[in-house]
């Protein structure tokens, strides 16, 4: 990225020059338009590069803060034998469970967890359907 930004300075110096030699009468106008046009590519080229890498950057910083946030919480709970609400609530972020669908035939429903620390987790849909015991006895399946 320094090099990128060196460079990028660098074609600022070289284009003011460039232009004074046209000015000047020292290359010609089609010369001028081709170097110019060339060097106008090369200076976008560079910003993309130089903002993709600073974004890229600053992604994995955040990362890092979250993984060492992550290790801490993970250190915290090593010998846990049951799994409590505090424990939930410092892993999981939110839980939304969405409407029933029953289209066709058979009732399905989606539920999103979003962790904490990380941004997306894919969980694979279970091949077998859960089974969930109500509070009155009645087996519903999730």
């Amino acid at each position: 990225m320094e090099q990128a930004i060196k460079r990028l300075a660098n074609l600022d110096v070289v284009m003011s020059r460039l232009y004074e030699d046209y000015a000047l009468g020292e290359i010609g106008k089609e010369k001028y338009k081709k170097m110019t046009a060339d060097y106008e590519a090369e200076q976008e080229r560079l910003k993309l590069e130089i903002e993709t890498t600073e974004e890229w950057v600053e992604q994995r910083q955040a990362m890092g803060d979250d993984l060492d946030a992550f290790i801490a919480l993970t250190k915290k709970y090593v010998d846990v034998t049951e799994l409590t609400q505090t424990i939930v609530n410092e892993y999981i972020k939110k839980i939304i469970i969405h409407a029933p669908d029953k289209s066709d035939g058979k009732r399905r429903q989606k539920v999103e967890i979003f962790f904490n620390f990380v941004d997306d987790v894919g969980i694979p849909v279970l091949a077998e359907p859960m089974i969930a015991e109500s509070t009155l006895g009645r087996r519903k399946t999730a």
